[in-house]
């Protein structure tokens, strides 16, 4: 994909906030932030000098309903929350920031009436959760038969004080889901994408920057998942039916002693128990390898932005990969020292699959291997 340079970025990369029927754009500097990991995304718009005597002719406020859109698709679709107006002798500025609609669950407590469910599955639970603040929830078919025919328990109870994220959160992990927001104001229940992005990253074309985090500090040789025990006619199960009600997992790349225990309270099976573990396992050391790669503007040579839950192949002589990996969040942005960039975070596409299935073994990298193994490992 050929560069672009600054001028021709911010032409032919228009980014556009949209107000009460109105467009605002010219922006000097631009954050727009997605992710899997986040459930929300969010934006920060800077502008100077437009309006400056009158920042009233603006003409929308805080709470106010927005897009953010490049060329016409839409990135955003949430609420502004915050408005910062800052001037000096020389410049008047104004901030604006704002997040897409599910953002109000991760601030907010459920505090209807109804704060049990009894034999529902899990979209039906979820879909009561985002009634009230008039978010629909869409189900992707990789994770249909998971939300719309499991019931995580007999009983499904929200703590009191409990955020809806924490909530949803709880039954997302059990069942090895993602909410996900993709723009469009609504809850996506997803898996790992299918979707494949229209270009390679490939170094010394349009890779302008990279770099790999890894860590083993949050993951275990051993994930234990221990159902919590249920009552049966006044009094609960004995000691040896709880502890055989647990799923237990290995993580093989750790070679020392590290167990976690994790109680469950949705509840379940053992099987259920079991997939909890290593969902818990295979997202943990899917996390502890990523790689960031910089590129210059905010959409592919298509004309497409770069697409979040998406593999792309990757051509990296240097951190010696060649392979499809993940797309597990996108930043978008602009200032006057680079032009319009786009940060791509990248993980294994293994690293939200499913149970049950166990990539750990598989989850090697730069370090994990000798100099020649590591070759051959990515078929270079």
């Amino acid at each position: 994909m050929p560069e672009l340079n600054k001028k021709e970025n911010i032409k032919k990369e228009n980014l556009v906030l949209r107000v009460r029927g109105k467009e605002f754009q010219g922006w000097t500097a631009v954050t727009v932030q997605k992710s899997l990991y986040q459930m929300t995304g969010a934006f920060g718009l800077t502008s100077t000098d437009i309006f400056s005597k009158d920042f009233k002719k603006w003409n929308f406020s805080m709470g106010d309903e927005c897009q953010v859109a490049i060329n016409n698709q839409i990135l955003i679709t949430g609420y502004i929350e915050d408005i910062l107006i800052s001037y000096d002798a020389k410049n008047h500025n104004i901030q604006i920031a704002g997040r897409d609609k599910p953002g109000d669950l991760i601030d907010c407590s459920f505090v209807e009436s109804a704060k049990k469910w009894d034999n529902q599955t899990i979209i039906k639970v979820i879909r009561d959760l985002c009634e009230p603040f008039n978010i629909d929830v869409e189900v992707d078919d990789s994770v249909s038969e998971q939300v719309s025919f499991k019931t995580p328990s007999k009983t499904f109870i929200v703590n009191e004080g409990e955020t809806v994220f924490d909530s949803i959160l709880r039954l997302s992990k059990a069942s090895g889901i993602l909410p996900v927001s993709y723009g469009n104001g609504k809850l996506v229940l997803t898996g790992t994408g299918t979707e494949k992005a229209y270009d390679h990253l490939e170094l010394g074309k349009n890779i302008k920057s990279g770099s790999i985090d890894q860590t083993n500090r949050e993951r275990f040789q051993t994930y234990i998942v221990r159902g919590q025990g249920k009552q049966q006619k006044g009094f609960f199960k004995s000691v040896e039916s709880i502890a055989q009600s647990k799923g237990e997992y290995l993580d093989e790349l750790i070679n020392r002693y590290r167990p976690l225990v994790i109680l469950s309270d949705t509840g379940g099976e053992a099987q259920d128990f079991q997939n909890q573990s290593e969902w818990e396992c295979v997202t943990r050391a899917g996390k502890s390898r990523t790689i960031y790669y910089e590129v210059q503007g905010w959409t592919q040579s298509n004309g497409k932005v770069w697409p979040l839950n998406a593999l792309v192949k990757i051509k990296d002589s240097f951190l010696g990969i060649n392979e499809e990996w993940l797309i597990a969040a996108v930043n978008f942005s602009l200032n006057n020292d680079t032009g319009a960039m786009t940060e791509l975070k990248i993980v294994r596409p293994d690293a939200f699959k499913l149970p049950l299935y166990n990539p750990t073994k598989e989850m090697k990298s730069v370090s994990d291997l000798d100099p020649l193994l590591d070759f051959q490992y990515h078929n270079l």
